[in-house]
């Protein structure tokens, strides 16, 4: 029953964090309750008991709420604001919502627009609220662009301009390899890659500003822990520290040593009036940690706070927000989260964020901070609900007084389908896979163009992973969406044009000249390949010294062929086959032709490649393209190449094409939710980037030993990256890590150091097996309907894989009764060897780019064409006045081309 106005709602709060007590009886007269607001804004439904605690909770007391996987978080801080303006506890302007992404804050800004604006026209509604209605709104931002706004009119109290401008990835990935190729000190101990230096120096940059470390601080601690290690003594058989020990100081020596670039990286930044999306946040911190005045302002503009996806908040912004709203200020702070969804450990995010709520915001003494749940999906169905209590059973409790609640089925939700199955091969993974998308995509019954088809995603553990199951998709007629900058460098028209920008600019690269030379334009066969590497050689021994000739003193390295080089000056041409010879000139000459035009903007010579190599064309050309879908990944790689060059200091094609790389090679993932679901396309994408999405149908393939969870080490640590600041400097999030312990100076000698590190080792790899266990969580939540998991034994190694723990789980789970195991492949006999390597692949390469359909098609149009009557403008004997028409209509034709 609904309560009447001036009725308190029965619905009591439960306030489950160990040494908090239930609030004091606070009367408030006059209420209305969820469900009656909710009628007032429009809405047909109200909210379920559990939200309408959350929705209705006190608003004297901070509050976190663990919301699960679907139940309808932004939805509920929607119907709080609303609850709290309807009611009048705070003026609709006097509320501040923050989340992660414009498009998370787009929604959840819509929702409350959509609520309010009803609210203003209910009959009921109080006149003057409805006029405030009418001019006032809550505010609705990311934490970045809030860190943006302290930065912006308080970065003077700090030394920071007002109005800096903020450096987009491009720009700053351009300024640091600037910084980087500029350096002119001591190397010996960095990684001589321009684009690992690159990345390093960034990723250190940001960190250091993230937990408020200054250089001169992190020198001082490696010099202390460095001392601290030799001090050890070495005794035995031993020269010095072991090898592994050995290893981390000079990974600590690398961090020192790339210093004076993050240094001169900070000081570009400074000399440009610029800032970068770290800076905000460090700035921010910085600015609300040393004034006071900022944060009394910031709570008397906001009375009501919500953090939205808490768990996901960096050490700067909690730093920032403790600041602000926390402490001892007793704010009416409402933060969101979930700990089992916690997996950007690696950008700063912390899963024990959340347990932490009460020391960062404790609220006052008798008011002490509450912690409400909410644990019923209205996303899944409930055998992938039972899937998602199974992978969630594998991670560690945070505090057994406060256990995480299983997920429940929402009274609405469906019976769903859960297929699990393990494979010989990934070759027979994906196929199995890939058939059972397109039976989901096309229907039972085949192709039926009235049927409203399921949006549908596989989501990977790696990007490798993705080109295989692309293909076998497209295959069987699947559209096809590799989301991401990586995912757009896997498309084969991209692949090319990227392949030929490195060729015209690095003479060593021969593996993206190899593209071209065997892809489905030139098909070079392997006797002429094999003559462009000896031609190759030949030109490395005509470089040679003669006899009685000075050598060099000091040889670097071994010279080997160029056959980018080579294709300048092919040599004899009868090493060649005559076609070879014939195709390997001509695309000399194209390339040729291009170098040409290095100096133009990189948007146009990236489009001028494409048309060079055909691309358009073929693509146009494709029975399966539309005229509007042809170029849209060329289009894409524009755009890229434009941003690039609008944002870069020096947008130079080796910069982009190293920007490039490090987006193929480093990508880990897209900010959570800034990508859309497509209903049109089969989407691929890493279990990173499908955070706060959803599909009718998920695919999580490759569930096996050492991929999915992947196989821990610690190059992501402290320890081993450069670019990670050590744990004894970080800032709150140290207490979440494991920790170098070595043991007291004087206990002793070198062996209680490398047992000490070996100890640490396991800690950070269990550490990161519970990271995967939720982003396994996150992956098989994101299926609303049908969840199809799946393994192989054999990859592409010369051991077996097997089932991972969290396919076994799966599994476990089925035979239970939650879903089916189509298939499970036994245990391949010891010694086996690996199916696909046994054999070697029978077929013509170089390969046609053409199906056997295509190209029959294709032969019969081109021999129609040959057997047509020529045109009378090609027929012999036209006067001197024809031909200047024609000539005139080739240059117009060709200056059209240009200019487009």
């Amino acid at each position: 029953m609904t309560p009447r106005r001036g009725e308190q709602p029965e619905e009591q709060l439960a306030f489950d964090l160990p040494g908090m007590v239930a609030p004091a009886a606070v009367p408030l007269p006059q209420l209305l309750d969820p469900a009656e607001v909710a009628r007032r804004c429009g809405l047909s439904y109200a909210p379920s008991p559990e939200q309408a605690a959350v929705v209705s909770a006190p608003v004297d007391r901070p509050m976190v709420v663990v919301a699960g996987a679907g139940s309808g978080k932004t939805e509920t801080m929607a119907a709080r604001v609303a609850w709290l303006v309807a009611n009048e506890l705070v003026a609709p302007e006097a509320v501040l919502g923050l989340t992660f992404t414009r498009k998370a804050a787009s929604e959840l800004g819509a929702r409350v627009r959509l609520r309010l604006t009803a609210l203003a026209r209910h009959p009921d509604t109080a006149p003057a609220l409805a006029e405030r209605l009418a001019v006032a709104a809550p505010t609705v931002a990311t934490y970045h662009g809030y860190a943006a706004g302290i930065v912006s009119e308080h970065g003077l109290r700090i030394g920071v301009e007002p109005g800096a401008g903020v450096l987009g990835p491009a720009m700053c990935w351009g300024q640091a390899a600037t910084a980087v190729a500029a350096h002119t000190g001591d190397m010996s101990d960095v990684s001589l890659g321009l684009v690992t230096t690159t990345e390093d120096v960034l990723q250190l940059a940001s960190e250091l500003g993230e937990h408020d470390v200054g250089p001169d601080q992190l020198r001082a601690w490696t010099s202390r822990f460095e001392a601290q290690v030799r001090a050890y003594p070495v005794t035995g058989r031993t020269k010095g520290p072991y090898a592994e020990v050995l290893k981390v100081l000079a990974r600590q020596r690398s961090r020192v040593a790339l210093l004076p670039m993050v240094e001169a990286y900070e000081a570009r930044k400074r000399a440009a009036g610029a800032i970068d999306y770290a800076d905000q946040v460090a700035y921010a911190a910085r600015v609300a940690t040393a004034s006071a005045e900022v944060g009394r302002r910031e709570r008397a503009r906001w009375r009501v706070v919500l953090l939205d996806e808490y768990q996901d908040t960096s050490v700067g912004q909690l730093r920032m927000l403790e600041a602000l709203y926390g402490g001892d200020s007793e704010h009416p702070v409402l933060a969101v989260g979930d700990p089992r969804q916690s997996i950007y450990g690696w950008r700063g995010a912390s899963s024990g964020t959340i347990e932490r709520f009460p020391r960062t915001f404790p609220g006052a003494v008798d008011r002490p901070a509450a912690r409400l749940t909410l644990s019923t999906s209205w996303r899944n169905d409930r055998a992938v609900l039972a899937i998602a209590n199974t992978v969630a059973g594998r991670l560690p409790q945070p505090d057994d007084d406060a256990p995480l609640p299983d997920l429940t089925a929402a009274p609405v939700a469906g019976p769903g389908e859960v297929h699990v199955g393990l494979y010989e091969t990934v070759g027979e993974e994906t196929a199995a896979l890939a058939d059972r998308l397109a039976a989901e995509w096309h229907g039972p019954a085949g192709p039926d163009p009235t049927r409203e088809r399921p949006t549908i995603a596989v989501l990977a553990r790696r990007r490798a992973q993705l080109p295989g199951i692309a293909a076998a998709l497209r295959d069987r007629g699947l559209p096809v969406e590799v989301v991401g900058l990586g995912g757009l460098l896997d498309v084969p028209e991209v692949s090319d044009v990227v392949a030929t920008l490195t060729v015209l600019v690095d003479p060593t690269a021969g593996d993206a000249l190899g593209r071209l030379l065997t892809g489905a334009r030139w098909r070079v066969g392997p006797r002429d390949l094999a003559a462009l590497e000896a031609r190759a050689r030949q030109q490395v021994r005509d470089r040679r010294p003669a006899d009685g000739e000075t050598a060099p003193v000091v040889e670097l390295a071994p010279e080997r062929g160029s056959i980018v080089e080579a294709l300048d000056d092919l040599g004899r041409a009868d090493a060649y086959s005559v076609e070879g010879h014939r195709r390997l000139r001509r695309l000399g000459a194209e390339l040729g032709g291009l170098r040409g035009r290095l100096g133009e903007p990189l948007p146009d010579l990236v489009d001028e490649v494409a048309r060079t190599l055909g691309l358009e064309t073929e693509l146009a050309s494709h029975p399966d393209a539309t005229p509007g879908a042809a170029r849209t990944h060329l289009d894409a790689l524009h755009t890229v190449a434009a941003q690039f060059a609008d944002l870069a200091e020096l947008p130079s094609l080796p910069a982009f094409l190293g920007y490039l790389s490090d987006a193929e090679v480093r990508e880990r993932g897209l900010e959570p939710g800034e990508i859309a679901v497509n209903p049109d396309a089969v989407q691929l994408l890493t279990g990173h980037s499908a955070k706060g999405l959803e599909w009718d149908v998920v695919g999580v393939p490759g569930m096996t030993v050492g991929q999915f969870p992947s196989k821990p080490d610690t190059s992501d640590s402290w320890i081993s990256d450069p670019g990670a600041v050590p744990v004894e400097l970080r800032a709150t999030d140290r207490e979440d890590l494991p920790r170098l312990r070595l043991p007291v100076p004087g206990s002793g000698d070198q062996s209680v150091v490398r047992d000490a590190l070996g100890t640490y080792v396991e800690e950070w790899k269990a550490f990161g097996l519970a990271e995967e266990v939720r982003l396994g969580y996150v992956a098989v939540t994101r299926a609303k309907r049908l969840l199809l998991c799946s393994g192989s034994w054999w990859r592409d190694g010369v051991r077996p894989n097997g089932p991972s723990t969290l396919l076994q789980a799966v599994r476990e789970a089925c035979e239970a009764g939650a879903g089916v195991v189509d298939h499970w492949a036994d245990a391949p006999e010891e010694g086996a060897s690996n199916p696909a390597l046994a054999e070697w692949p029978v077929g013509v390469w170089p390969a046609d780019p053409l199906s056997t359909t295509r190209r029959r098609a294709l032969t019969a149009a081109a021999e129609l064409v040959g057997s047509t009557r020529p045109h009378p403008l090609g027929e012999p004997g036209l006067g001197a006045a024809d031909d200047d028409v024609v000539t005139d209509w080739v240059r117009d034709a060709d200056l059209l081309l240009r200019e487009r």
